[in-house]
Protein backbone atom coordinates (compact mmCIF):
# COMPACT_ATOMS: atom_id res chain seq x y z
CA UNK A 1 0.00 0.00 0.00
CA UNK A 2 0.85 3.46 -0.79
CA UNK A 3 1.25 4.80 2.94
CA UNK A 4 2.90 8.17 1.86
CA UNK A 5 -0.39 9.20 0.05
CA UNK A 6 -2.34 8.93 3.50
CA UNK A 7 -0.20 11.56 5.26
CA UNK A 8 1.40 14.85 4.60
CA UNK A 9 3.65 14.08 7.53
CA UNK A 10 5.03 11.18 6.15
CA UNK A 11 6.63 12.75 3.08
CA UNK A 12 9.72 13.97 5.31
CA UNK A 13 10.94 9.73 5.55
CA UNK A 14 11.07 7.21 3.42
CA UNK A 15 9.34 4.56 4.37
CA UNK A 16 10.11 1.92 1.65
CA UNK A 17 10.67 -1.45 3.07
CA UNK A 18 9.66 -0.59 6.30
CA UNK A 19 7.92 -3.58 7.74
CA UNK A 20 4.29 -2.70 8.68
CA UNK A 21 4.82 -3.57 12.54
CA UNK A 22 7.12 -1.00 12.72
CA UNK A 23 5.06 1.43 11.25
CA UNK A 24 2.34 0.81 13.17
CA UNK A 25 4.54 1.12 16.47
CA UNK A 26 5.59 4.68 15.12
CA UNK A 27 3.10 5.72 13.92
CA UNK A 28 1.08 4.91 17.56
CA UNK A 29 3.43 7.86 19.22
CA UNK A 30 3.15 10.04 16.55
CA UNK A 31 -0.69 10.04 16.25
CA UNK A 32 -0.62 10.18 20.46
CA UNK A 33 1.45 12.83 20.43
CA UNK A 34 -1.03 14.88 17.93
CA UNK A 35 -4.23 13.69 19.51
CA UNK A 36 -2.31 15.03 22.94
CA UNK A 37 -1.17 18.63 21.38
CA UNK A 38 -5.01 19.13 19.29
CA UNK A 39 -6.60 18.36 22.36
CA UNK A 40 -4.56 20.27 25.12
CA UNK A 41 -5.46 23.19 22.62
CA UNK A 42 -9.18 22.60 23.19
CA UNK A 43 -8.90 22.36 26.92
CA UNK A 44 -9.46 25.72 28.73
CA UNK A 45 -7.89 24.69 32.29
CA UNK A 46 -6.41 21.07 32.24
CA UNK A 47 -3.82 18.67 30.25
CA UNK A 48 -5.50 15.89 27.91
CA UNK A 49 -4.39 13.53 30.34
CA UNK A 50 -5.89 15.03 33.61
CA UNK A 51 -9.30 15.03 30.90
CA UNK A 52 -8.66 11.67 30.24
CA UNK A 53 -8.28 10.84 33.69
CA UNK A 54 -11.85 13.03 34.90
CA UNK A 55 -13.34 10.34 31.74
CA UNK A 56 -11.90 7.47 33.01
CA UNK A 57 -13.49 8.44 36.85
CA UNK A 58 -17.30 9.34 35.19
CA UNK A 59 -16.72 5.71 34.29
CA UNK A 60 -17.10 4.10 37.31
CA UNK A 61 -20.23 3.65 37.93
CA UNK A 62 -21.53 4.15 41.74
CA UNK A 63 -18.14 3.39 43.15
CA UNK A 64 -14.91 6.00 44.02
CA UNK A 65 -12.54 4.72 42.48
CA UNK A 66 -9.05 3.72 44.22
CA UNK A 67 -5.27 5.41 42.81
CA UNK A 68 -4.39 2.26 41.91
CA UNK A 69 -7.68 0.91 39.63
CA UNK A 70 -7.69 4.32 38.19
CA UNK A 71 -4.20 3.70 37.49
CA UNK A 72 -4.66 0.26 35.44
CA UNK A 73 -7.83 1.84 33.39
CA UNK A 74 -5.69 4.70 32.87
CA UNK A 75 -2.48 2.70 31.49
CA UNK A 76 -0.37 4.61 34.15
CA UNK A 77 1.88 4.55 37.41
CA UNK A 78 0.45 4.94 40.54
CA UNK A 79 2.46 7.86 40.87
CA UNK A 80 1.93 9.29 37.71
CA UNK A 81 -1.57 9.40 38.50
CA UNK A 82 -1.47 10.83 42.30
CA UNK A 83 0.93 13.35 40.77
CA UNK A 84 -2.33 14.50 37.91
CA UNK A 85 -5.30 13.94 41.02
CA UNK A 86 -3.37 16.25 43.02
CA UNK A 87 -2.74 18.68 40.76
CA UNK A 88 -6.78 17.93 40.03
CA UNK A 89 -7.78 18.09 43.68
CA UNK A 90 -6.02 22.07 43.45
CA UNK A 91 -8.10 23.07 40.21
CA UNK A 92 -11.28 21.60 42.45
CA UNK A 93 -12.04 18.99 39.77
CA UNK A 94 -11.55 15.82 42.74
CA UNK A 95 -11.73 14.98 45.90
CA UNK A 96 -8.98 12.78 47.17
CA UNK A 97 -10.02 10.59 50.11
CA UNK A 98 -8.84 8.19 52.55
CA UNK A 99 -10.98 4.86 52.13
CA UNK A 100 -12.75 3.57 55.43
CA UNK A 101 -11.65 0.38 55.60
CA UNK A 102 -8.09 0.93 54.50
CA UNK A 103 -6.53 4.30 55.71
CA UNK A 104 -3.50 3.31 52.84
CA UNK A 105 -5.68 4.43 50.17
CA UNK A 106 -7.39 7.41 48.79
CA UNK A 107 -10.25 7.00 46.45
CA UNK A 108 -11.07 9.38 44.17
CA UNK A 109 -14.05 11.37 43.45
CA UNK A 110 -15.43 13.93 40.78
CA UNK A 111 -16.80 17.44 41.73
CA UNK A 112 -19.49 19.76 40.45
CA UNK A 113 -17.14 21.42 38.36
CA UNK A 114 -16.53 18.75 36.16
CA UNK A 115 -19.61 19.18 35.28
CA UNK A 116 -19.18 22.81 33.90
CA UNK A 117 -16.35 21.56 32.21
CA UNK A 118 -18.06 19.00 30.30
CA UNK A 119 -20.83 22.03 28.79
CA UNK A 120 -17.97 24.79 27.90
CA UNK A 121 -16.13 22.09 25.72
CA UNK A 122 -18.86 19.62 24.64
CA UNK A 123 -19.37 21.31 21.23
CA UNK A 124 -15.93 21.58 20.50
CA UNK A 125 -15.27 18.17 22.05
CA UNK A 126 -17.66 16.51 19.25
CA UNK A 127 -16.15 18.78 16.39
CA UNK A 128 -13.06 17.25 17.36
CA UNK A 129 -14.55 13.74 17.27
CA UNK A 130 -16.05 14.33 13.99
CA UNK A 131 -12.23 15.90 12.64
CA UNK A 132 -10.45 13.19 14.32
CA UNK A 133 -12.94 10.40 12.52
CA UNK A 134 -13.53 11.64 9.16
CA UNK A 135 -13.45 9.23 6.56
CA UNK A 136 -13.75 6.09 8.99
CA UNK A 137 -16.55 3.96 8.58
CA UNK A 138 -18.38 1.87 11.69
CA UNK A 139 -16.75 -1.00 10.95
CA UNK A 140 -13.04 0.86 10.31
CA UNK A 141 -13.80 1.85 14.01
CA UNK A 142 -15.26 -1.42 15.13
CA UNK A 143 -12.23 -3.22 13.89
CA UNK A 144 -9.56 0.14 15.23
CA UNK A 145 -11.02 -0.90 18.67
CA UNK A 146 -10.36 -4.51 18.24
CA UNK A 147 -7.02 -4.40 17.45
CA UNK A 148 -6.53 -1.94 19.75
CA UNK A 149 -7.62 -3.72 22.84
CA UNK A 150 -5.88 -6.79 21.03
CA UNK A 151 -2.64 -4.99 21.68
CA UNK A 152 -3.23 -3.83 25.05
CA UNK A 153 -3.85 -7.42 26.30
CA UNK A 154 -0.68 -8.22 24.71
CA UNK A 155 0.97 -5.44 26.76
CA UNK A 156 -1.24 -6.38 30.03
CA UNK A 157 -0.04 -10.37 29.51
CA UNK A 158 3.71 -9.42 28.91
CA UNK A 159 5.21 -7.13 31.49
CA UNK A 160 8.66 -6.81 30.96
CA UNK A 161 10.37 -5.80 27.82
CA UNK A 162 9.44 -4.81 24.57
Amino acid sequence: MDYLSLSDSLKYVDLSGLPEDKMIYGLLFAVSNKLQARADEMLPEITSRQHFLLIVLSLFKDKYPSLKEVAEVVGSSYQNVKKMADNLEKKGFIELKRDEHDKRKYNLMLTDKVAALSEDIDREAETFMEDLYKGLTEEDLRRVIAVLLQMETNLNTKKKGL
